[in-house]
């Protein structure tokens, strides 16, 4: 059992490490740096791509929609 959550923890660990790794490599790219500094609004398009995802930790945008008659009952 100990070893199952050890596997997870490191599996998490990489993949948490990968995703760093990549963020910043793109974050250092001359192109994107001044195109966001230009256009700050394109952090906008980046919050709604996670939204989108679903990976964001609050109200999901496909929840909301699917839960919508949930509202009306009570």
């Amino acid at each position: 059992m100990l070893k199952l959550f050890l596997l997870d923890a490191l599996q998490q660990g990489a993949g948490s490490l990968l995703v760093a790794a990549l963020a910043y490599y793109l974050m250092n790219i001359q192109l994107l740096q001044h195109l966001f500094f230009v256009f700050p609004e394109l952090l906008l398009l980046c919050l709604a791509a996670v939204l989108l995802m679903g990976r964001y930790s609050g109200y999901r945008l496909m929840e909301l929609r699917r839960f919508r008659q949930m509202r009306h009952v009570g």
